[in-house]
């Protein structure tokens, strides 16, 4: 009989998603994934076939879809954890910077839908399941909610600003199920979507001098949704060496 922990996580195929998914894989989770991307064949991880679910967050009618699928690939077992970290973050054409005044509407929809919406949408459908499992939440939110960033577009900031205060909302709701509900701010973290001037520009203004890496990350998630932080309730962990401060 499989009686490990079981953890659902959404934005899994790169950086802090993928070290994620090793973290808790060697702790002895299962893990099912989800992105809006099929299993890449080239990944070594040999549970992913199986266990990874194609949902694009951008449409409410497939996460409702995705969401019962999961349910059914649960097979009527508890679930322990469920992480937020998918997330998107338009550029101008050029990679700068996309502000207030040059994002269109539409555009803003698809990043609060896929940012903001997805989540909730998902916690309530996996609400059951997560109850059942005492589980955690953990919604990846990120420095840029608390400030403007030089790299960061508008719609992004305050999608992850919004995805905080839900968090609040969140930990109150489901905090009476038995069901623990927190947030991670990353900074600047080592991943492909770091931008090239990140280096000039950010890394006066992180304290530790040094970017963080998407394990040290992970690390926190895993410690969020372990026994040890059995109390932690509506927290929202910096991980960004300082550079909140």
């Amino acid at each position: 009989m499989d009686d490990r922990k079981i953890l659902v996580l959404t934005g899994a195929s790169r950086g802090i998603g993928h070290a994620t998914v090793k973290r808790f894989s060697s702790a002895g989770w299962r893990v099912i994934t989800c992105s809006r991307h099929g299993f890449p064949e080239n990944c070594p991880w040999e549970a992913g076939p199986e266990d990874h679910l194609k949902i694009d967050l951008s449409s409410p009618d497939d996460v409702q879809r995705g969401a019962a699928e999961l349910i059914d690939r649960l097979e009527g077992k508890p679930l322990h954890a469920l992480v937020n970290n998918a997330g998107v973050s338009p550029k101008e054409p050029d990679g700068s910077r996309l502000d207030c005044r040059k994002t269109p509407l539409n555009l803003w929809q698809t990043v609060y839908q896929v940012n903001v919406f997805a989540p909730i949408m998902l916690a309530q459908q996996l609400c059951s399941a997560l109850k059942e499992g005492g589980g955690s939440i953990v919604n990846v939110t990120s420095i840029a909610g608390g400030r403007v960033h030089e790299f960061a577009g508008s719609a992004y900031s305050t999608s992850k600003a919004a995805l905080g205060a839900l968090t609040r909302e969140m930990a109150s709701d489901f905090g009476k199920l038995g069901i623990r509900v927190n947030a991670i701010a990353p900074g600047e973290i080592k991943t492909d979507i770091l931008s090239p001037d990140s280096e000039t520009a950010i890394l006066p203004q992180i304290p530790l001098g040094r970017f963080g890496n998407a394990d040290e990350v992970a690390d926190t998630v895993f410690f969020l949704c372990s026994d040890q932080a059995q109390y932690l309730n509506g927290s929202e962990i910096h991980v960004n060496g300082g550079q909140h401060v």
